[in-house]
C-alpha cells in the first residue's frame, strides 16, 4: 500500500511539471503580433507555415490615463486599437483558422496608477471590450488573455487586484479563458501575480536610456544576475526573445526618443564611432524635427548568437519544465535576417 501511494505522489508531480508547477497550455511555438492593422503578408503567413506556430499573441488595445478625465473610474482608458480589416476577417476564416490567439492588453505605468482604488471598472471594461472585439472580428481559437504591464513594487498591488478582478469578470461573462501575465526580468523576484500562467519577457534587459550601453535589447550579462530566482518561479512560464532592431537617438548624451530608417552608413552625414555608435556630422532634417550636430545615434539589434547565449542559460535553468519559446514580433524585415534553422533552433525547447 505504501508503495503504491508513493507511485501516485510521483505520478501527480510528472503531470505537474518539474517542481509541481502545472502546465498551463500545450506547447506551441509562437509569436507575437504588435501593431495597430492586422495585415499579413505572403511573408507573414508562410513564416507561420513553415515554423508550424501555433499561438499569435496580438495586441488588442492599450490602457493609457487619460488625463481629462471628469471621474476617477474614467482616469485608465483605451487607446491604439487594433485594426482588423475585411481582407484579414476572410484569411481569419481561412488559413488561419487553426491557429490559437491569446488577445494582449498592455497597461502603461501611468495607466496603472491612474486606475488606483477602480481595478474593478477597469477589470470589467478590459475583459468586455476584448470579448467583444473577438467575436466582432471573428478571431478564433480563443482561450487565453494576457495583460502585458511593466508593474513595480509600488504598483503590485493594484496590478494584482487587476488580475484578480479580471479572472472574476471572465468567470461572470462565461468565458473558458485562462489568464496570463508577462513577467519582466525584475519582477523574478517579487510575489507571482495571481493568474494562471505567465510569459518571460527577456527583452529591453538592459537601460536603453544609458548612452554607454552596448545593446538595451538583449545581453546576457544583463540577464544573468536575475535568472537565480528562475528555477523556484511558481507559475508555469513560456519564454519570449527579441527578433527587433532600433535605432536610439541622444543629444548631450540624453535619450530624446527613437529614430526609424536613418541611413547611418552615409558618410556625409554620419561619422561611425563604434560598430554600433553613429555621430551627425550636421544637422539632418528628421521628419519635423533636425538631429543637430553632434547628436549620436546607436543601432541595436537582436543578434542571433546573443539570443542563443542566453536561451541556453534559461534552457539550463529551466531543467527540463514544459514552456514554449515565443518570438517578438511578427515582422519580416527583422525575421528574414535569421535563416530557417536559427528560427528553429530559437523555438526549440530542449526537451
Amino acid at each position: 500500500m505504501k508503495q503504491i501511494i508513493i507511485a501516485i505522489a510521483m505520478m501527480a508531480l510528472i503531470a505537474t511539471g518539474c517542481g509541481g508547477r502545472k502546465a498551463c497550455h500545450a506547447e506551441k511555438n509562437g509569436v507575437y503580433y504588435w501593431k495597430t492593422v492586422l495585415k499579413l503578408d505572403s511573408a507573414d503567413i508562410d513564416f507561420l507555415k513553415r515554423h508550424d506556430v501555433g499561438r499569435v499573441y496580438l495586441r488588442m488595445f492599450d490602457v493609457a490615463e487619460d488625463t481629462y478625465a471628469a471621474i476617477p473610474a474614467d482616469k485608465a482608458c483605451p487607446v491604439a486599437s487594433v485594426r482588423i480589416d475585411n481582407d484579414e476577417y476572410h484569411l481569419l476564416e481561412d488559413s488561419l483558422c487553426g491557429k490559437e490567439f491569446v488577445p494582449v492588453v498592455y497597461i502603461t505605468l501611468d495607466g496603472l496608477k491612474a486606475m488606483a482604488g477602480e481595478e474593478g471598472t477597469l477589470a470589467k471594461n478590459i475583459v468586455t471590450r476584448v470579448r467583444n472585439m473577438c467575436e466582432y472580428n471573428g478571431l478564433p481559437n480563443v482561450e487565453e488573455l494576457q495583460l502585458d504591464c511593466d508593474w513595480t513594487p509600488s504598483t503590485e498591488m493594484s496590478f494584482f487586484n487587476l488580475c484578480d478582478s479580471v479572472k472574476a469578470n471572465i468567470g461572470r461573462l462565461g468565458l473558458s479563458w485562462r489568464l496570463s501575465s508577462t513577467i519582466r526580468l525584475h519582477q523574478l523576484a517579487r510575489e507571482a501575480p495571481p493568474v494562471d500562467c505567465g510569459v518571460l519577457m527577456v527583452y529591453n534587459t538592459g537601460n536603453f536610456n544609458d548612452p554607454d550601453a552596448s545593446n538595451s535589447i538583449i545581453d546576457a550579462a544583463d540577464v544573468e544576475p536575475y535568472l537565480k530566482h528562475l528555477p523556484s518561479y511558481p507559475l508555469h512560464l513560456d519564454v519570449a526573445y527579441p527578433t527587433y532592431s532600433w535605432q536610439l537617438l541622444f543629444s548631450d548624451r540624453k535619450f530624446i526618443g527613437l529614430t526609424n530608417g536613418l541611413n547611418l552608413t552615409d558618410t556625409a552625414r554620419f561619422a561611425c564611432r563604434k560598430p554600433n555608435l553613429y555621430v551627425a556630422k550636421k544637422d539632418i532634417p528628421y521628419n519635423r524635427t533636425i538631429i543637430r550636430k553632434g547628436d549620436m545615434v546607436r543601432r541595436e539589434n537582436s543578434a542571433y548568437g546573443d539570443i542563443a547565449k542566453v536561451k541556453e542559460m534559461i534552457e539550463k535553468r529551466l531543467a527540463g519544465r514544459e514552456h514554449s519559446n515565443i518570438l517578438y514580433h511578427l515582422d519580416n524585415t527583422n525575421l528574414s535576417k535569421y535563416t530557417p534553422d536559427e528560427i528553429d533552433n530559437l523555438y526549440s525547447t530542449g526537451r
